[in-house]
C-alpha cells in the first residue's frame, strides 16, 4: 500500500481515488489523454492510492494500467473481479449457470447482441464490428462461439448490446417474467450488463478498502453511467463528469463536477483541487 504521510491534505482527507474508464478517464476515442496521465503519475508520486473501477475486463485495461505506471488496484466487470495493485486476483464472484440457461435464450428473442465476460476471454453468438473500437488499444477482442456453447460456459458477466429501446424491451422481459437473484444496470444507453445480484462497483471497493486497510471516508470517485451509481453511494466523494447520463445527475443533483471526458475532466479537476 502507497504510502500516504508525505502526500498533500486533500478537502475531506481524500487518499484514495477511483476512475470509471469510459465516459471518465478514457477520452472518446478510448484513450488516455497525456494530461490524464501526468495528472494520475502526479497522485501516485504523492502516495495516494489509485482505482480502477470499470465493466471492462481486465485483460482489456491491462494496457491503461502499463501507461499509468502500474502499482494500481482495478475493480473490473462491475464488481465481479477484484485486483490488488500488484495485479493479483483478490476477489472474484461469477454468474450461476441459471442465469445462463435462463437469459441467454430470452436474449435470442430480441434484435440485441450476445456477449459474456469470462475469466479469460470475451465471447459472442455473433460478431458485431461496431463493438470493438472501443478495444482496439487494448487489443482485446471476442471469439464468436454458438449460443449452445454459451449456455454452459462459466460467466463474470453477460452483457447485451443494442439499441436502448430494445434493450429496455428486454430488461422488462426480464424483471416482468424472471425474477432471479442478479444485477442489471445499464452501462451506458447501448449496454444492459448482468451480474451476481451482490456485484456493484460500491461493494467491491469496500472489500478492496478493507484489504487495504483503508477507510472510505477518504474516498474520492470519478464516473459517468448508471454502473456507477453504487460506486457514488459508497465513496465520500463522489465526482460526476459532466458528459454524466441525465439520470445519473438527477440522482446526484449536489455532486461535484468534472468537465467532460473529452476535455480531460478529470485531470483538470485534479490540477484545480487536489495537486
Amino acid at each position: 500500500m502507497p504510502d500516504t504521510s508525505h502526500a498533500r491534505p486533500t478537502p475531506h482527507n481524500t487518499n484514495t481515488f477511483i476512475f470509471d474508464m469510459d465516459g471518465t478517464l478514457l477520452n472518446d476515442e478510448h484513450a488516455l489523454s497525456d494530461m490524464t496521465i501526468r495528472a494520475l503519475h502526479e497522485l501516485r508520486a504523492r502516495g495516494f492510492n489509485l482505482v480502477i473501477a470499470t465493466g471492462r475486463h481486465i485483460n482489456d485495461i491491462r494496457c491503461y494500467l502499463h501507461q499509468l505506471g502500474g502499482g494500481i488496484a482495478a475493480i473490473t466487470c462491475n464488481g465481479a473481479n477484484i485486483h490488488n495493485q500488484q495485479g493479483e486476483l483478490i476477489y472474484r464472484e461469477g454468474l450461476p449457470l441459471l442465469v445462463n440457461e435462463t437469459l441467454l435464450p430470452l436474449g435470442a428473442q430480441f434484435d440485441v447482441h450476445i456477449n459474456m465476460y469470462t475469466d479469460t476471454e470475451w465471447l459472442v453468438t455473433a460478431p458485431c464490428e461496431s463493438m470493438l473500437s472501443a478495444h482496439e488499444q487494448a487489443q482485446f477482442f471476442y471469439r464468436q462461439i454458438q449460443l449452445q456453447e454459451m449456455l454452459t460456459t462459466p460467466a463474470l458477466k453477460i452483457l447485451f448490446y443494442g439499441e436502448h429501446a430494445e434493450l429496455l424491451a428486454l430488461k422488462t422481459k426480464i424483471l416482468n417474467e424472471h425474477p432471479l437473484q442478479i444485477n442489471l444496470t445499464f452501462s451506458d444507453d447501448y449496454y444492459l450488463e448482468v451480474m451476481q445480484n451482490n456485484i456493484f462497483k460500491g461493494h467491491a471497493l469496500k472489500v478492496l478498502l478493507e484489504k487495504l486497510s483503508l477507510s472510505v471516508e477518504g474516498t474520492m470517485a470519478f464516473g459517468d453511467g448508471m454502473n456507477d451509481v453504487e460506486l457514488f453511494r459508497t465513496v465520500a466523494r463522489p465526482i460526476l463528469m459532466e458528459n454524466s447520463s441525465a439520470k445519473l445527475q438527477q440522482l446526484f443533483p449536489h455532486a461535484e463536477r468534472a468537465l467532460t471526458n473529452h476535455n480531460d475532466g478529470v485531470a483538470r479537476f485534479i490540477y484545480q483541487h487536489i495537486l
